[in-house]
């Protein structure tokens, strides 16, 4: 679902973004005139939907288990300086959710563009009910697993959970097969490596990836534990090519 964002009336914006969220597991927010700071914009805008948390990481501190700056926005900006981190590559990412290893993560997490790739680089999606859908049609027993065996996942926040679980009849996800504890334990390691195949391989899954590219000044928030997401490999001549920022934020949710 797509909504109309007007830096003039923020307070519109947000209520139909809220509405929006009631249904859709992806909302894209496209700005009516160019934005003249997207941040700005959005900063002004989170605590119109829900309530920001401060969970920023940096990719730049060389420990990844210790990323954590107690900001709002971590950059997922292309600069080939910074190896080993997708959030600064132009490499196809893989499937994931966000908050795998943060056991108080919120809601939702949400991206801004402030410069976009001129080929490639859309965010990828598939829903948790299109995956579970999958694997009951390609691999029924690689589900029975995903929804028995609890992953651990650490990067300094732990959480262990199944990677696939219930509420009620909704299918819920939590999975980053790079913050998969290194120690769990081997039958746990194979589960871990079958799921990571069967996401790059699936025909199922790849027909069912939703992509969505953001312009300047367009922004996406989903709902990190009802979908996987990733990126599309992209090119990129400069530092700063694809620039976005992203934060979590419990939309819908307001202090008292």
């Amino acid at each position: 679902m797509t909504i109309e964002l007007d830096p003039a009336n923020l307070a519109s914006t947000a209520a139909s973004v809220l509405e929006a969220w009631s249904s859709a597991l992806v909302v894209t927010i496209t700005p009516s005139v160019q934005l003249a700071d997207v941040r700005a914009t959005y900063d002004a805008l989170l605590p119109m939907i829900g309530t920001p948390h401060y969970l920023a990481e940096d990719a730049r501190i060389a420990n990844r288990y210790s990323q954590r700056t107690g900001e709002l926005w971590t950059e997922v900006r292309y600069d080939p300086a910074i190896r080993n981190s997708y959030r600064n590559s132009s490499n196809a990412q893989p499937l994931h959710t966000d908050g795998s290893y943060i056991p108080t993560f919120p809601n939702a997490t949400l991206m801004c563009c402030v410069a976009s790739a001129d080929n490639g680089g859309e965010t990828v999606f598939i829903s948790a009910e299109e995956l579970v859908a999958a694997l009951e049609t390609e691999r029924p027993d690689l589900l029975d697993a995903l929804q028995q065996v609890p992953m651990p996942h650490t990067r300094g926040d732990h959480r262990t959970l199944p990677v696939i679980r219930r509420h009620g009849a909704e299918p819920l996800l939590n999975w980053n097969y790079f913050c998969v504890a290194a120690d769990c334990e081997p039958c746990v390691a194979e589960l871990r490596q079958q799921f990571f195949d069967y996401l790059r391989d699936s025909v199922a899954v790849k027909s069912a990836l939703m992509p969505i590219k953001l312009m300047p000044g367009d922004a996406v928030v989903w709902k990190d534990d009802r979908m996987l997401h990733g990126r599309n490999a992209f090119q990129a001549d400069r530092p700063g090519r694809r620039f976005l920022w992203k934060c979590a934020v419990d939309v819908g949710v307001f202090p008292r």
